[in-house]
């Protein structure tokens, strides 16, 4: 682990020190107080505040918050993050370096990727609570006297999903370790824009209730299978196949 924490600390003070972090942060700062604004304000507009009618629509927004906002945090971290970071390592001839040192292939990759999801995960949590405290505190709790926050939607959103994505990261970075960075990427750009798509989608349609526990075992599912996935591909991850990738091989 202290091993780990080098690499984590190193390429987390990397991250820090980047136009685009600083950009993405103050972005979802932004994003954050908007929406919590816009939110307040217009509910509190409503005449059907009180009613029994509005339960299930102050369930929809915080719902669509919890699920959304994690998410897309999570996803801009990779995005901007997971492949270019090690494009430029391998051209500068960091990776070799680091293999030249007592550092396992494993440490590394583990040490990289989590200096890239822990920063995203800390800010998507940061922010989804803030809206949805705030939403719960100063509107839905003095109309209907309750705090509307489902359990399973609060485990998918802080739970499961960032698993999903930390598996994901885990590929994307073992890959692009191992291999090409540019292919390593193309599955997160499906998988994004799948969710962002396929979830509004079906919950228009009524086939997905984002607080049901049958969606959270849909979400725990796919999470086990990019974890099984992650684990059947760490074979690859030598430090003669690190050597050779990173010269073109």
């Amino acid at each position: 682990m202290r091993r780990i924490s080098i690499v984590f600390h190193r390429d987390f003070r990397e991250l820090r020190r980047t136009g685009a972090f600083l950009i993405i942060s103050i972005l979802f700062a932004i994003i954050t107080i908007a929406a919590c604004l816009i939110i307040i304000i217009v509910l509190s507009r409503q005449e059907w505040l009180g009613k029994v009618a509005a339960e299930h629509v102050f369930e929809m927004i915080i719902s669509a918050v919890a699920y959304f906002l994690p998410l897309s945090v999570l996803m801009t971290f990779i995005w901007a993050f997971a492949n270019l970071t090690i494009i430029k390592e391998k051209a500068d001839g960091n990776v070799e370096s680091l293999l030249a040192t007592p550092l396992s292939p494993k440490e590394i990759w583990i040490g990289k990727s989590m200096a890239i999801f822990l920063p995203g995960f800390a800010i998507s949590v940061i922010s989804t609570l803030i809206i949805l405290l705030a939403v719960n505190f100063i509107v839905i709790v003095p109309s209907t006297g309750s705090f509307v926050l489902p359990l399973p939607l609060i485990l998918v959103s802080f739970l499961i999903n960032p698993m999903l994505f930390l598996a994901l990261l885990l590929f994307i970075v073992l890959f692009s370790l191992a291999n090409n960075p540019d292919i390593a990427i193309a599955p997160s750009f499906l998988i994004g824009f799948g969710l962002m798509i396929g979830i509004p989608l079906g919950m228009a349609t009524g086939v997905i209730n984002l607080v049901s526990w049958p969606f959270l075992f849909w979400c725990l599912g796919a999470a086990i299978i990019f974890w099984a996935i992650d684990i059947g591909l760490y074979r690859l991850l030598t430090k003669e196949k690190i050597v050779l990738s990173n010269r073109g091989a």
